[in-house]
């Protein structure tokens, strides 16, 4: 099964801060607070077998916001989705990078579906990361000096 990333803060993704709420078959409050959602839609990203596309999805989120900033994420494999009953659907993303869209996919999820994946990404979810501001910045002029993103988003920069 594919692997998903989602965006997050994350420091509210460590799981050993997560442990006692899972024992008590709860989860963190603030985890929810990175799964917003648009029409009961929450967009995720899918990763290619090896992650080599793991770079291009973050920047592709990060171009999409008002400024450059650090970008933490977590991944998961999607086979986790079916478990707690969630549809995967293909919906090409919106941002500036039109060759990065493709990996773009919504989950359709209800209050229930959304704390049930959250409970099951902090109990099998694979890893969380981060790139940093400096890092971030670098992806964006490489994507420019590549021609996979508009000139205009220089002035981030």
């Amino acid at each position: 099964m594919p692997l998903l990333l989602r965006t997050v803060k994350q420091n509210r993704w460590f799981k050993a801060e997560a442990k006692p709420f899972l024992a008590n078959g709860d989860v963190p409050a603030d985890c929810l607070g990175d799964m917003s959602t648009s029409e009961n839609l929450l967009s995720v990203w899918e990763l290619e077998e090896n992650r080599s596309n793991l770079e291009r999805v973050v920047r592709a989120v990060v171009i999409g916001r008002n400024n450059i900033e650090n970008m933490g994420y977590i991944i998961f494999d999607s086979s986790v989705l079916a478990g707690v009953g969630i549809e995967i659907l293909n919906n090409p993303g919106g941002s500036a990078d039109s060759g990065a869209n493709v990996w773009h996919r919504d989950l359709r999820l209800s209050g229930n579906k959304m704390v049930a994946l959250v409970k099951a990404i902090l109990e099998s979810g694979e890893e969380a990361g981060q790139i940093l501001k400096l890092h971030m910045k670098e992806l964006v002029q490489q994507g420019i000096d590549q021609g996979e993103l508009p000139q205009h988003l220089k002035k981030k920069l």
